[in-house]
């Protein structure tokens, strides 16, 4: 299951990570922001944040006084499948740059916008997952997996964001499109994994 967890994590954060690698790139070279500097971008996901955080917080409390609270599995697979949707949305944004050759600002902010729905639902829950499912007696250890995971995460950034930016926009779809299918494979996985540790939380 932890392995699972630190799986979904990496790949999670190797894309979520984009924003400040080949989503960048893409904002400077193909992006419309007439006198916005492209390092404006950068505060879309901490805006979300505080504007969408309390919401998730309430959502979360609101489903578990009706017993209906998503495991952490599955607030995982949900942090993922958002992220996947993200990044099909900037698939398409890519193959309208490559026909229009710049494309609207609001691309990327609806990319940011769900990335950060994907972040509301698996950062919160990561660090006591690796704590909550681990061996009493390795937990603090383990709760050192969730930062290797993020770690991981960002060397996988940096290696994708150069392969997606190596040939310009040719190669970015090519690199979006892998993280799709991996986020997806490993969201469906969690989603299977959540039936087990479902009977497992009802028992505990």
């Amino acid at each position: 299951m932890l392995m699972l967890l630190f799986l979904g994590a990496a790949a999670f954060w190797s894309g979520f990570d984009q924003s400040a690698g080949s989503f960048t790139i893409f904002t400077r070279d193909y992006v419309n922001l007439y006198w916005v500097p492209v390092s404006w971008t950068q505060i879309a996901n901490p805006l979300f944040i505080v504007i969408f955080a309390p919401f998730f917080a309430n959502l979360w409390v609101f489903l578990g006084k009706r017993n209906l609270d998503p495991s952490t599995p599955i607030k995982f697979a949900i942090g993922l499948l958002f992220m996947a949707i993200g990044f099909i949305v900037m698939i398409f944004a890519v193959k309208l740059a490559l026909a229009e050759s710049t494309v609207g600002v609001q691309w990327l902010l609806i990319t940011y916008l769900i990335h950060t729905f994907g972040e509301l639902a698996l950062s919160p829950v990561g660090l006591s997952a690796f704590s909550k499912y681990s061996p009493k007696r390795y937990a603090g250890q383990m709760m050192g997996i969730w930062f290797l995971a993020s770690s991981l995460g960002g060397v996988l950034a940096g290696l994708l964001g150069g392969e997606a930016t190596e040939s310009g926009l040719e190669s970015m779809s090519p690199v979006f499109e892998q993280l799709v299918i991996y986020c997806l494979v490993l969201a469906v996985a969690l989603f299977v994994l959540s039936f087990v540790v479902k009977g497992k939380e009802l028992e505990d």
